[in-house]
């Protein structure tokens, strides 16, 4: 059904995600917007943390997947890089629709883990 787990052809992050909610102060998950821009990421420059996200999902990152409904979830935890040179430890989540040919991770959230 799917390659293995950390083999998807690309990683893809809606910048909304970022800028509406990772990176939001006063949206749906301040707690999460909090966390990363206190480790130096801002609302205004969202492609800093899609660069340390993309980067973030590696194979030694990489913890079992998970086959939902719809498709398969990747998780990936493990230390991001920051603009404060801090390198916390998240786990991001992406998910792989069970329909997509191109096998295209989409990004769903991260939070410090």
């Amino acid at each position: 059904m799917f390659p293995g787990p950390c083999e998807p052809l690309d990683f893809v992050i809606p910048f909304p995600k970022l800028t509406h909610y990772l990176l939001h102060g006063e949206g749906a998950a301040p707690a999460k917007a909090k966390f990363f821009i206190k480790h130096g990421f801002h609302r205004n420059a969202p492609i800093e943390l899609a660069h340390a996200l993309w980067r973030h999902a590696k194979p030694e990152h990489s913890r079992p997947a998970r086959v939902v409904p719809l498709g398969l979830n990747l998780v990936f935890e493990g230390p991001i890089s920051t603009p404060r040179g801090i390198r916390p430890s998240i786990l991001s989540v992406w998910h792989v629709p069970a329909d997509n040919p191109r096998y295209i991770a989409r990004f769903v959230t991260a939070y410090p883990s």
